[in-house]
């Protein structure tokens, strides 16, 4: 496999606060800053802005981005990029700015049409390196966007998730300051959380070797193990909110290997039926554990796996052989999801059995779904979205 790390990784308190300097380092002159709404009139873009007026660099701000950024977030912010004379980006939120970023500097210099570049890996168009200068403030502990090289974007005419990747869409920089997540309130601390677990957890168990990646992975899962339960409960935990944003930024690098099922079926989830994506991942995340371990060749491998997390969360299974207490992991979440006050049923979200008529074809379409350690069938996205229900 290949691993594309960016260049710098900054992580303190405070960092947001320096990032003009990594302006000055990228020869940048006029920033656009993505990002959405709630981030701007909450005061996260406080400690960027005022680095960037302390230095004397312009900037614009387009705040445009929606939740699962659309097609039409990307070109309205490629629009203003264009307009106002920007050369540089810097993307400050969650996954949803960030990705829109990645659309937006993916557009800036390349010709065509956005549709023209989803396939991640395999696109219509190549992705060249003729990308302007791009820095990601994350400011959720959960997509991992700020480290992956790959983002995601809702086609609108299709109504599912694009991605969009390649090794130029990587950040130049990463600014990792936990000091932009003490705001989030326990609902999207929780829901951003389980995104955060369940890439670590669904990269852990792709059947590939990679050890840096698993590294990443299982260090991940610890943290969230540790964690997650405290900054839901106490967003000022300082050392919980670290931990968070680590455990976040180990998923992405840990899924470099891929991830499975659960991101297939979310990647419908969320678009379709406004499921938001971290409580989507959760949702699915105890149906995809028993799925896999139900049958296939790599029931064994994975039991395995399953059963060290099932014990890294607290279950005993003191005597148990790994393929008899591997289940446990799907219990583990669950009981994760009711802690954390997520409603682990579809339908009290609104699923209908309509609803996954539509969702387990676009599923299958996904390109999360080949890497998952069981082979899947439209059936069996079928009887996972039903058992959720």
């Amino acid at each position: 496999m290949t691993y594309n790390f960016p260049p710098a990784v900054h992580f303190g308190w405070g960092e947001a606060e320096k990032v003009a300097g990594h302006v000055k380092d990228l020869k940048g002159s006029k920033v656009l800053i993505v990002t959405d709404e709630g981030c701007r009139k909450v005061g996260l873009l406080e400690g960027v802005i005022a680095s960037l007026e302390g230095e004397g660099i312009s900037f614009e701000v387009f705040d445009g981005v929606q939740p699962n950024p659309t097609d039409d977030n990307v070109m309205e912010g490629l629009r203003v990029y264009r307009e106002t004379g920007c050369d540089t980006v810097i993307a400050v939120g969650g996954g949803s700015p960030m990705d829109a970023a990645k659309g937006v500097i993916l557009m800036a210099n390349h010709p065509g049409r956005l549709e023209e570049y989803y396939g991640g890996a395999d696109p219509r168009r190549p992705v060249t390196d003729d990308i302007p200068p791009f820095i990601a403030v994350p400011t959720t502990s959960g997509t991992g966007s700020e480290t992956s090289r790959g983002g995601i974007i809702t086609d609108t005419g299709e109504n599912r998730k694009r991605v969009i990747g390649g090794r130029y869409l990587l950040p130049k920089v990463a600014v990792l300051d936990p000091s932009l997540t003490v705001s989030m309130p326990p609902r999207l601390t929780a829901h951003t959380g389980l995104d955060a677990l369940s890439h670590n957890l669904e990269a852990l168990v792709v059947d590939m070797y990679a050890p840096l990646a698993d590294a990443f992975a299982w260090q991940g899962i610890r943290l969230v193990a540790e964690s997650l339960v405290k900054a839901f409960d106490d967003g000022g935990d300082r050392r919980a909110r670290e931990d968070m944003m680590m455990a976040s930024t180990m998923g992405s690098l840990a899924f470099s290997k891929g991830l499975g099922v659960v991101h297939s079926i979310a990647h419908q989830l969320s678009p379709q039926t406004g499921v938001p994506h971290g409580a989507a991942c959760g949702i699915m995340l105890p149906h995809a554990i028993r799925f896999n371990l139900a049958e296939g060749p790599a029931k064994q491998r994975v039991a395995i796996k399953y059963a060290e997390v099932a014990r890294i969360f607290g279950a005993s299974g003191e005597g148990m052989a790994a393929i008899e207490f591997a289940g446990e992991a799907a219990d583990v979440a669950h009981k994760l999801l009711l802690r954390l006050e997520v409603e682990p049923r579809l339908s009290v979200w609104g699923v209908t059995e309509e609803d996954i008529g539509v969702m387990a074809p676009n599923a299958m379409l996904d390109h999360c779904h080949p890497r998952n350690p069981r082979p899947c069938a439209e059936e069996d996205m079928v009887a996972l979205l039903r058992a959720a229900l």
